[in-house]
């Protein structure tokens, strides 16, 4: 298997599973243990907007978010999570599931399309990072697929504390 082979099936999975932590009330999505953490909410806003900023980058294309998603979900237009307190974190409100779904599919579809036509060697480019640079691969492998990982284990607690199932238990192909 091709290392792009890799990331394609490795994303594959992480996006079903963020797909799959979309279903709950808006009550479950939106819920935060006593003393921090963030709500599923959160980190389904904050792993497709990371997804968008590098996505960008890679594509030299402007972001899908736009004041219209911002508006469309009652999230804010600017930023991405990172940094945020955890009051700010907590008071992240998603008003319109529907259309974080919406731009989660396309941010989900413009990265499969890169992939789709991306070779190994194209992993190799040098991108701007948040601080200096990395590569291509080191921005997917690192951010999307590392990061997201974590925060799916995060949404599975979340689930777990109210008694909801994990996100993708079972899966595999073989």
């Amino acid at each position: 298997m091709s290392t792009v082979g890799f990331i394609q099936r490795s994303l594959d999975f992480t996006h079903a599973a963020l797909v799959d932590a979309r279903n709950g009330t808006d009550e479950q999505l939106h819920f935060v243990p006593d003393h921090g953490s963030h709500s599923i909410a959160w980190c389904l806003w904050h792993t497709s907007r990371v997804e968008d900023l590098i996505m960008s980058r890679v594509t030299g294309e402007a972001p899908v978010w736009n004041e219209e998603w911002a508006s469309r979900t009652g999230l804010p237009f600017d930023g991405i999570g990172t940094n945020m307190s955890d009051d700010e974190a907590q008071d992240v409100q998603i008003t319109d599931v529907g259309a974080l779904a919406g731009y989660q599919d396309a941010v989900f579809e413009r990265t499969a399309q890169y992939l789709a036509n991306a070779s190994d060697e194209d992993l190799d480019r040098v991108i701007p990072a948040r601080v200096g640079t990395e590569t291509v691969g080191e921005a997917i492998s690192l951010h999307m697929m590392g990061h997201f990982n974590g925060h799916r284990g995060e949404i599975n607690t979340l689930r777990g504390m109210q008694g909801m199932p994990t996100v993708m238990a079972a899966q595999g192909t073989h």
